[in-house]
């Protein structure tokens, strides 16, 4: 059953039809013409007949709607809802615009209506962007016999719509060979580490602890020990969302979770394990840890679960929220020390000593930390086409974001997230 309420009825054109009737009845009984009384007695009954059907109509509570209660598709794709409303009187009604109750990132583009006896289908069309959609309400205007009466009819319609992002494998992220696949991994480069990668000839400015003296001994000259550098083998992806990537005329969301597909992409080819936070204004999401490429979907689906608002706040508080939550995260995801990668946008000062906070205590527990900002604007700037009004409001951004990072420990500002970030965690080294 569906709650149905009719909240706008005009009877104007009935009343019209009324009044014409009575008027005709008068004319004709003053001038005897009792034969052509039929005509008016025929306006009355339709009159009499089209108000109590709409009398029943506003009283409408058990309604049968067959809808889909779930609807998933890729990024790009269109999705379809479908309802088929059975009630009495429906086939008086002729539907003249359909709308939905839903949020920012999703709208009707266009519809279509049949009505077959006392069952009227509506195909919708939906135009939806990625993440989770609830619509809540629909909302049928109509007309019945040629716009005698003019109504509104809602329809309480509980639909979720996930759209996915749209990721291919298709380029071959850059990678390090070697890495092994139990705690901190081997780079195959030259660095502070336990495991030697070769034996060289001792150099001038060689530190004397490096000295292999079995090898020297058995060369009969000084040679020395290269160790490889260590790396991390867990990385978790803190993505703080605020509801400024959420507005409905900008691309900005679509194209920072393509980066961070990139990212994660690129952390799996080379051996290391991904876990994903997503925290926004409603709430926050959690992926379990990826460990290979041919799970990446895992993220996507997380992805795609990030709820729209109705209406985007103007303000902000995910950071803040991730301050206290992305600890026992990391605690839960990382037995080892791990490299955590903080997406953020900073606002005022306010999220500079919340992210401070994060810094802070992860650092305290010998976890390797990194701060990539970002904004709306700045992601639109590089992959979508501007106008100089934008680019003036993007430049006010970016120098206000200078000025914030400048007051946070290793973070920087950069639109090319998933480049930017794969070289500062493949560059860090474990402390474990």
């Amino acid at each position: 059953m569906t709650r149905v309420s009719v909240t706008y009825v005009s009877y104007s054109g009935l009343y019209l039809l009324t009044l014409t009737s009575v008027l005709l009845s008068s004319v004709l009984v003053v001038f005897e013409l009792h034969h052509y009384l039929v005509i008016s007695v025929a306006g009355f009954l339709m009159a009499g007949y089209v108000a109590g059907a709409l009398h029943s109509l506003k009283r409408l509570d058990n309604v049968l709607a067959d809808y889909p209660t779930d609807l998933r598709v890729l990024e790009g794709e269109t999705p379809v809802l479908s309802l088929a409303i059975r009630a009495p009187h429906l086939e008086l009604l002729k539907v003249i615009k359909a709308d939905l109750a839903c949020d920012a990132g999703l709208k009707l583009s266009d519809y279509s209506v049949w009505r077959n006896g006392q069952v009227l289908e509506i195909r919708m069309n939906l135009n939806a962007r990625v993440g989770t959609h609830r619509i809540n309400t629909l909302f049928l205007r109509f007309v019945v016999l040629g716009g005698l009466v003019e109504g509104l009819m809602s329809l309480e319609v509980f639909t979720e719509v996930q759209v996915l992002p749209r990721f291919s494998i298709g380029v071959a992220p850059y990678t390090i060979p070697g890495f092994r696949h139990l705690g901190v991994g081997p780079s195959r480069v030259r660095g502070p580490g336990t495991n030697i990668f070769e034996v060289r000839e001792y150099m001038p400015g060689d530190e004397f602890k490096k000295i292999d003296w079995k090898a020297t001994a058995r060369l009969s000259r000084l040679a020395v020990k290269e160790f490889e550098k260590e790396m991390h083998r867990d990385v978790v992806i803190s993505l703080v969302l605020s509801d400024k990537f959420f507005y409905p005329e900008s691309k900005a969301l679509e194209n920072l979770l393509r980066e961070v597909c990139k990212l994660a992409l690129g952390l799996l080819s080379n051996g290391l394990h991904v876990r994903l936070l997503v925290v926004t204004e409603r709430g926050f999401l959690l992926s379990n840890k990826v460990t290979s490429i041919s799970r990446i979907g895992e993220l996507l689906g997380v992805l795609s679960r990030i709820e729209w608002p109705e209406r985007p706040l103007m303000t902000y508080s995910a950071l803040r929220v991730a301050s206290w939550l992305l600890l026992p995260v990391v605690v839960n995801t990382c037995s080892v020390p791990c490299a955590v990668v903080n997406i953020v946008c900073l606002e005022d000062l306010s999220d500079v000593e919340a992210a401070h906070r994060i810094f802070k205590k992860l650092k305290t527990l010998a976890h390797d930390v990194v701060f990539v900002v970002i904004t709306p604007s700045l992601i639109d700037l590089r992959l979508e086409e501007v106008t100089l009004e934008d680019l003036s409001s993007a430049y006010q951004e970016i120098e206000n974001l200078v000025k914030l990072t400048r007051k946070l420990p290793n973070s920087i500002v950069a639109p090319d997230i998933s480049n930017v970030a794969l070289n500062k965690v493949l560059s860090m080294r474990a402390t474990a």
